[in-house]
């Protein structure tokens, strides 16, 4: 039986957090994991606030996508990247809903660290 070429298909929902990835850039040590999740949202929430009024779009969203690579924190990506493509285009229209986006993925992710933190199960 072949696919129907017609049929589209749902893309794959990514987890917001990549455990593996973050366990692996803490080096699987719980209080350093505890320690680079502050970081990570401190750092988040500051750039996050910048991004608002940024008149360089594109680099710090470039600067937290990758950070959220690094630690993991897979549902930041998508808007930020967008963000990012569009402020090197010039063209930010639409910004304002991929921050809310990624103000939103900051928050689910933020609610799975912490219950992950707290010693409870999470995805992945």
């Amino acid at each position: 039986m072949t696919p129907n070429e017609n049929q589209t298909q749902a893309p794959a929902v990514e987890p917001a957090v990549d455990f593996e990835q973050l366990r692996a850039a803490s080096g699987d040590d719980p209080g350093f994991l505890k320690d680079l999740a502050n970081l990570y949202f401190e750092q988040a929430r500051e750039i996050m606030t910048a991004l608002g009024a940024a008149v360089e779009v594109d680099y710090l969203a470039h600067k937290l996508a990758g950070a959220s690579l690094s630690c993991g924190m897979s549902a930041m990506v998508a808007p930020l990247r967008e963000l990012e493509t569009r402020g090197r285009k010039g063209d930010l229209s639409g910004a304002g809903g991929l921050m809310s986006r990624a103000a939103a993925s900051l928050e689910i992710v933020r609610a799975e660290m912490e219950e992950y933190l707290r010693g409870g199960k999470a995805a992945g």
